[in-house]
């Protein structure tokens, strides 16, 4: 529990976190298996960040996004990396065993697809997230209509030139 106007601040990994390998093991397990199952945890979404801020009940939510490339030597030591993070699949109802050849399949889908220079590109979208706890003494947005100038009348009185 915050206390009053207390900062939250986070950051997780975002829905396009590693999107190759996502694919690259679609497609193999397609090939392979005539299936597809889930490999890699489900991320959060940008927008459902911003929702789950608001829901919890913080004021002055701010979400913002960067997307990290990080590049391996193959898809291989991409997923020893992962094991390293504690980045495995946390889906209790996941298959808890993929095929050696599947796994030999994706990796050269992987390569095929994104592969350059004899590397490859693992994407990683890092959502951080920042909300203050509630309080008397945080700033309040103005009822609506109770501006003193319209943003349509920001433009009028300058032509090109003086902006």
């Amino acid at each position: 529990m915050l206390k009053e106007d207390g900062l939250f601040l986070s950051a997780m990994f975002g829905g396009d976190t590693l999107q190759e390998l996502r694919s690259a093991l679609a497609l193999a397990e397609m090939e392979r298996e005539g299936g597809v199952s889930p490999h890699l945890s489900p991320y959060v979404g940008v927008r459902d960040a911003g929702s789950l801020l608001g829901r919890a009940g913080f004021n002055l939510t701010t979400v913002d996004v960067d997307t990290i490339t990080v590049e391996f030597d193959d898809a291989f030591s991409l997923m020893r990396h992962l094991g390293i993070m504690g980045e495995g699949n946390a889906v209790g109802t996941r298959r808890k065993y993929v095929p050696r050849t599947t796994l030999a399949a994706a990796a050269a889908i992987y390569e095929e697809m994104y592969g350059e220079n004899g590397t490859i590109p693992a994407t990683f979208q890092v959502i951080y997230m920042i909300g203050w706890s509630p309080s008397a003494s945080q700033p309040k947005a103005l009822e609506r209509g109770s501006a003193e100038f319209s943003l349509k009348d920001l433009g009028k009185g300058y032509s090109n030139d003086t902006i």
